[in-house]
């Protein structure tokens, strides 16, 4: 019988996957290119619910200041997106300006998430590092 991962484990994937999402957005524009619209939006809203659909779950994974950052990416995308047409192609997404202003906001984010880096999907770090 295979193991299954602990809680803190999922956190620690769960934080992983938010970090991909935050670096789609930290990159502006490419990043729009990249994942075009639906994606764009909703990689960080796998992880982080629009405020329409809730709030963010706590993590133990996650520490204070990254999920004060993770929620400032949330406030501003929010607005994006709430702003934006649904049915909208990348370049139309990209001459709104919301990508470019959205990517300092992800970049700080991404950049303090860096700090720790990528944790491990497989063993339990220690949460005295979150």
């Amino acid at each position: 019988m295979e193991k299954q991962p602990s809680g803190r484990v999922i956190d620690q994937r769960i934080r992983n996957r938010i970090m991909e999402a935050v670096e789609i957005l930290a990159e502006g524009d490419d990043g729009v290119r990249r994942a075009w619209p639906v994606e764009y939006f909703e990689n960080f809203y796998d992880w982080v619910p629009h405020r329409a659909h809730g709030e963010m779950q706590s993590n133990s994974a996650i520490t204070r200041d990254e999920r004060t950052l993770l929620l400032e990416v949330s406030s501003i995308l929010d607005e994006a997106c709430d702003a934006t047409p649904g049915n909208i192609n990348a370049y139309e997404l990209i001459a709104t300006g919301w990508p470019s202003r959205i990517q300092p906001v992800a970049t700080k984010a991404l950049n303090l998430m860096r700090k720790r880096g990528r944790l491990s999907e497989e063993e339990e770090e220690d949460p005295r590092s979150a």
